[in-house]
């Protein structure tokens, strides 16, 4: 009867693999490169929506020392981009001047407009005054009609911020530059891989087109993701690459055979399928660094074939070691499974990816690894016991109780998203570069206004940005550029009561017939509108009809009118916080749980002895962070339910039998740190600080598992 059952397994687990690769086959899961998208589910609608809507945007930099070389290089790019691709909103800038000049007397800049409403009339016109007698500044428009130059200050107020995308150089600290501001169509945008291969044409355009004389920069999120994935990609393969020489090493001085390497090898080939298989069934895309961690279950999943390997008697060898191996499963599960409630879409992909395969590699373990002799992998070496006495071992623990304890009273947290990915030193300056040049280097902050309409929106932004401009706040927004009716009609009669106070006093160089032409002037009802030579507006601002952006930066504030500021970095930290303070509010209860389990697979005095060594080697991971002045973060968090999970298996192995799993367990304990100190390397810091923390917690629990759990045959290394 067990035969039979066991038969159907197998025959299911088969027909599962069969269904799985069918499904792989028709519908295969798209790889995503979007740093924000590893953290935040489309769940976060606003600032997945709006991170979705900057990662679209690709700048170019072409510095020189003349202006015309300048610009001549910045059309040369662009002629050689993929327009079907990629594309560049032209905005017409002499049909918009012609269309400002018309209705000029609609048209005040923000700063203008405050202090007219404020009646301070001597700043509007010591403003006036200094543009009027500025050698360098070419006024728009006529000075008859517009003496106070608004249309001129209207105008220059635009460009704070904004940059210049028409190829047009201009001067910063000795050399110009001409900027080039491109968008990745919506359509590529969806597809990383596609983005990343027009990423790469380009950086070979800017290569192409740089000389002793001409640099070209490229800065932007896509940018950031091409490097991003390409390191990633470089650093799964070199992982892979050294994990499967150090397993093979290891396995041939232990067997002294590779034969052993056969069933490894398609163990962990079928289970890194059926991880990306499953993965894919829940997610329509996975990220790059699910990749780059999942490489993690070439150290995880081996642990199962290795103890079997190790204990082999023969064909019953799996009833022996199955409570074991199960009971490891299910304590690694467990700990796995804690990251898919986490509400960051990397580690639910991880979950799921490594949770599948570690079931897959047991279920082979279990189900088909008893049908083949093995009776050739004869063991040629072992480890033998290093027996530390009572005393040592006190001594050792009173040390690291020692370092825990001061460890942990300076044990600080870091949250701040920025300090997780660490860009490459050229990135970073591009950035810094592109910032100063369209002078937007601090905090940035988007107010998403919703509206019935076009010009409800307008009025709605226009009560948030007076408020901004108040306090002194840059920004940009649709209604910077048009104003509402209701605000232009206001702005018509804010000229005219400053030119009835003011207009014989300042402009005596007009002649008294035209300032009066000017104080009773009647300007009609026609009013600036969102007009065919908007469109890059629209396209910049407008998310929808009904919804616009407004960005403002440096704003420290929460919200103003009812409309709350999105600060990517502030929020994301502040979300990032919120997870780690859960995360570490979950991990008493998931040592209560583990307990409990244990205890009703065991006992409870059993249980204790088994979870003592994890905990014992949390706390001092923890200590020994913040005795180095490392800060700890979301990821050393989550870094710790693994720690519990592996270390558990130590203690399991251990309890179960020192001198059957000693061997095995070592072996284990070996490939599964050199794994996780490959990751503590990792370009992306995410990855990096779970690499490290779990080497480290590892290390900890197989050591503690040897000092707290007494068994007569206790082991050390033998040299021969």
């Amino acid at each position: 009867m067990q035969n039979k059952l066991i038969n159907i397994l197998r025959i299911f687990f088969i027909l599962i693999l069969l269904v799985l690769g069918l499904l792989t086959a028709f519908r295969p899961a798209g790889t995503e490169t979007n740093i924000l998208k590893a953290l935040f589910s489309d769940s976060e609608n606003v600032l997945v929506d709006l991170s979705t809507r900057f990662s679209s945007k690709i700048n170019v930099i072409v510095e020189s020392s003349s202006p015309e070389k300048s610009e001549e290089i910045s059309k040369t790019f662009y002629s050689k981009v993929d327009k079907d691709k990629i594309h560049i909103v032209n905005a017409d800038i002499l049909n918009i001047l012609n269309t400002y000049e018309k209705y000029s007397d609609n048209l005040l800049s923000s700063r203008t407009h405050y202090l007219l409403v404020s009646k301070q009339y001597e700043k509007v016109e010591e403003n006036s005054l200094e543009s009027l007698y500025n050698p360098t500044m070419q006024p728009i428009g006529s000075i008859e009609d517009d003496p106070f130059l608004f249309l001129t200050d209207f105008v220059m107020n635009l460009s704070e911020n904004g940059g210049n995308s028409d190829f047009t150089p201009f001067e910063y600290e000795g050399k110009y530059y001409s900027l080039v501001m491109l968008t990745v169509n919506d359509d590529v945008a969806l597809s990383p891989t596609v983005v990343n291969d027009e990423i790469r044409m380009l950086k070979d355009i800017a290569e192409e087109l740089s000389t002793d004389d001409v640099r070209v920069y490229l800065t932007g999120a896509p940018v950031h993701s091409y490097y991003a994935s390409n390191r990633s990609i470089f650093e799964i393969n070199f992982i892979c690459i050294l994990s499967t020489l150090f397993i093979i090493g290891l396995v041939f001085w232990y067997f002294n055979s590779l034969l052993p390497l056969i069933p490894i090898a398609i163990s962990i080939g079928i289970g890194i399928f059926t991880g990306y298989a499953v993965t894919s069934l829940f997610f329509r895309d996975i990220h790059i660094l699910t990749f780059v961690f999942s490489t993690t279950l070439i150290g995880i999943c081996v642990d199962y074939l290795l103890h079997y390997f190790v204990s082999y008697r023969g064909k019953d060898t799996i009833k022996e070691i199955f409570k074991s191996l199960s009971v490891s499963l299910l304590t690694t599960v467990s700990a796995f499974a804690i990251l898919f409630f986490a509400n960051f879409i990397l580690l639910k992909q991880i979950s799921v990816f490594t949770i599948t395969g570690l079931v897959t590699v047991y279920s082979i373990v279990v189900l088909f690894l008893p049908l083949f002799n093995f009776k050739n992998f004869e063991n040629k070496r072992s480890f033998k016991s290093l027996k530390i006495s009572k005393k040592m071992r006190n001594i050792i623990l009173c040390s690291v109780f020692v370092i825990a304890l001061f460890g942990l009273v300076r044990t600080k947290f870091d949250d701040n998203i920025k300090n997780m990915y660490v860009p490459p030193k050229f990135l970073i300056n591009a950035e810094k570069l592109f910032g100063e040049l369209v002078q937007s280097n601090g905090d940035l902050s988007i107010f998403v206004v919703k509206g019935d309409n076009i010009q409800d929106i307008l009025q709605k932004e226009e009560k948030i940005t007076d408020k901004l401009t108040e306090q002194g706040i840059d920004f940009q927004s649709l209604s910077k550029y048009v104003p509402s009716e209701k605000r232009q009609k206001e702005n018509r009669d804010l000229k005219r009561d400053l030119y009835t106070v003011k207009l014989n006093e300042y402009a005596e160089f007009l002649p008294p017939a035209q300032r009066q032409k000017l104080i009773k002037k009647s300007y009609g009802n026609q009013f600036l509108t969102l007009g065919d030579d908007f469109v890059f507006l629209k396209n910049n601002f407008l998310i929808d009809e009904n919804t616009s952006i407004i960005i403002a930066y440096n704003y420290n504030g929460n919200e103003i009118d009812g409309v709350k500021a999105v600060n990517f970095q502030k929020d994301i930290s502040a979300q990032i916080r919120k997870y780690r303070l859960i995360c570490l509010s979950l991990l008493i209860p998931i040592f209560g749980f583990l307990y409990i389990l244990l205890a009703k697979i065991y006992d409870y005095k059993s249980a204790l002895v088994i979870t003592l060594p994890s905990l014992c080697a949390v706390i001092f991971v923890i200590g020994l962070l913040g005795l180095f002045g490392f800060s700890i973060n979301l990821f050393h968090v989550l870094a710790i339910f693994l720690i519990i999970g592996f270390g558990l298996d130590y203690s399991v192995f251990r309890f179960a039998g020192a001198e059957k799993f000693a061997d095995a367990v070592l072996m284990s304990c070996l490939t599964s740190v050199f794994l996780f100190t490959l990751l503590a390397f990792a370009g992306f810091k995410l990855i990096s600080s779970l690499g490290t923390v779990l080497a480290l917690g590892l290390l900890s629990s197989y050591l503690f598992s040897i000092m707290l759990i007494d068994k007569k045959d206790d082991f050390e290394v033998n040299n021969d």
